[in-house]
């Protein structure tokens, strides 16, 4: 039932790439001669605003906000493999917190989060447009759209209050200058509890409803510490009550993998996802970035993987093996229909048997910047979204950015903290359900140092990571590999590390282009 689901993205994506093409089992009667141009399309309307998250520069782009989240921590790291991924040597700086106000990725992840928040402007317009300047006169589904495009666009500056802290407020009414962070985190905060309750309260999968906004609400709450200077755990935890007794019918999947199957559209844990398709709404790219070169015939893929991203051998030992989610790392030898280990040719006489050395993937990385190619296959990948056979360039699976998971940890997190720390049982019942699933013995005793580890293990590569090493003090010092050297192996002076990485530099060309108007970031 994708193609249903997808109807109204893909027409969105139509008309902001001059498609040509609409195909009636797809987009229903949505022509270019009725769009926008009815009370009852706010589907439709809001289409475009949600569409920002698909494609390759969207909410998983390997050189945006994706990247910025889990590039920058010990879940991921980009070793260069002869002259691949060196890519003027962004991924290394990522990795390192050596980045600057012109980073790629930092530029692309403002252009990102704005950009969102510009198109549920548009969308807000389009139903005055539709509807009349006279608020008086709006009906409940009127009043509805406007909340899903309000509750959008709080989301996408949820986005930027993350990345950038001081940064601004786009809603056509605040006047155009830079905020600090506590007036974007009370922006957000004031916008989520003004759409509540005019939000559809019913479980419509891929949308901003009453659950998935208390589930961005919690999230703020869960980080109000470092965006507004108080912490919000009582807060939090209600929030997180609000949709574990809310009667939404979200529950754990029995089996972790299903969630992040190519069928994986409705599954009951997750909360809030970008909906992707192969064809219609493209930009799960995650097997193609992080699987090797030989793996396009293991899959049947009709293209060839980029043999880029990996893990960690650090993080990767942080699963036991009983922990059944340690299968979202591939590691071991890569076979051949036949059976045997698949010989790969570096291409440099060198190394290995004139060139060739076997398809053996190894959690360790040696090194970030090999001209040998002698790292081919060092690194475990990651395919906890199942790799599909015959795949193209982008996969089916959805991509969940809230699910259930994280909230039972969320709230077992905030008992944790108004506890010194320490699980008291409510919040070990609710840590367990997460991590009996993979397997485990139940916990009997946790501190906040294997929470975090147990968030790791289990939303690995979600785009949660950077948030939480920042939460619990780990982030600024990245205790990890390859922090402490350069590209050329000489030692970096840590010293200029501190917690100014905790947030990103205003983008160089943000500067540019607005004189005046932003004061660089502290530490840059």
């Amino acid at each position: 039932m994708k193609k249903i689901i997808f109807g109204f993205m893909a027409a969105a994506m139509c008309f902001t790439t001059a498609c040509t093409d609409l195909e009636p089992e797809v987009y229903g009667d949505v022509t270019s001669d009725n769009y926008f141009t009815t009370p009852e399309q706010f589907s439709n309307l809001i289409a475009n605003a949600y569409a920002q998250m698909i494609g390759e520069y969207g909410y998983v782009y390997r050189e945006g906000y994706w990247s910025m989240q889990e590039y920058t921590t010990d879940e991921v790291v980009i070793p260069t493999r002869g002259t691949d991924w060196y890519d003027n040597g962004v991924p290394i700086a990522m990795h390192q917190h050596t980045w600057v106000y012109n980073t790629r990725d930092i530029n692309n992840g403002w252009s990102f989060a704005y950009g969102g928040t510009a198109k549920c402007n548009t969308v807000l317009d389009n139903i005055k447009e539709i509807k009349g300047a006279d608020e008086s006169l709006y009906d409940e589904a009127t009043w509805a759209g406007i909340a899903e495009a309000r509750t959008l666009r709080a989301f996408y500056h949820f986005l930027a209050l993350d990345l950038y802290g001081n940064a601004t407020i786009d809603d056509r009414i605040h006047e155009v200058k830079q905020y600090t962070s506590k007036e974007i985190y009370e922006f957000i905060e004031s916008e989520l509890l003004t759409c509540i309750p005019q939000l559809t309260n019913d479980v419509r999968y891929g949308s901003m409803t009453r659950p998935v906004a208390f589930a961005l609400l919690a999230k703020l709450y869960l980080n109000a510490e470092r965006y507004a200077g108080e912490p919000q755990w009582e807060k939090c935890a209600a929030y997180c009550d609000s949709i574990i007794n809310g009667g939404y019918g979200y529950m754990l999947d029995n089996n972790y993998f299903n969630v992040f199957k190519t069928t994986n559209t409705n599954n009951p844990e997750i909360i809030f996802p970008i909906v992707f398709d192969a064809k219609y709404a493209k930009g799960n790219m995650l097997h193609l970035i992080t699987l090797h070169y030989v793996h396009q015939d293991v899959y049947g893929l009709t293209t060839p993987p980029w043999n880029g991203p990996c893990t960690l051998e650090s993080f990767y030992n942080k699963y036991s093996d009983k922990d059944k989610r340690k299968a979202q790392w591939l590691v071991g030898p890569v076979l051949d229909d036949a059976g045997d280990t698949i010989i790969y040719d570096t291409g440099n006489k060198a190394i290995g048997d004139n060139g060739k050395i076997p398809a053996v993937i190894t959690p360790k990385v040696s090194k970030l910047l090999d001209a040998t190619k002698a790292n081919s296959f060092e690194g475990a990948r990651f395919v906890k979204f199942e790799p599909e056979y015959g795949i193209e360039h982008h996969a089916n699976s959805d991509f969940p950015i809230y699910r259930y998971a994280d909230i039972l940890l969320m709230k077992a997190e905030c008992l944790m903290r108004l506890n010194g720390g320490i699980a008291n049982g409510e919040a070990l019942a609710l840590v367990n359900q997460v991590h009996t699933r993979a397997g485990l013995e139940p916990y009997t005793s946790l501190d906040l140092e294997e929470l975090l580890d147990e968030r790791g293990r289990e939303l690995a590569w979600e785009g949660h990571r950077r948030q939480d090493l920042i939460r619990f003090g780990k982030f600024a010092e990245g205790k990890w590999e390859f922090m402490d050297k350069d590209e050329t192996g000489a030692k970096i002076d840590p010293s200029f590390r501190d917690e100014h990485v905790n947030i990103f530099p205003i983008p160089e060309w943000v500067m540019t282009a607005n004189p005046g108007v932003y004061t660089q970031n502290p530490g840059y």
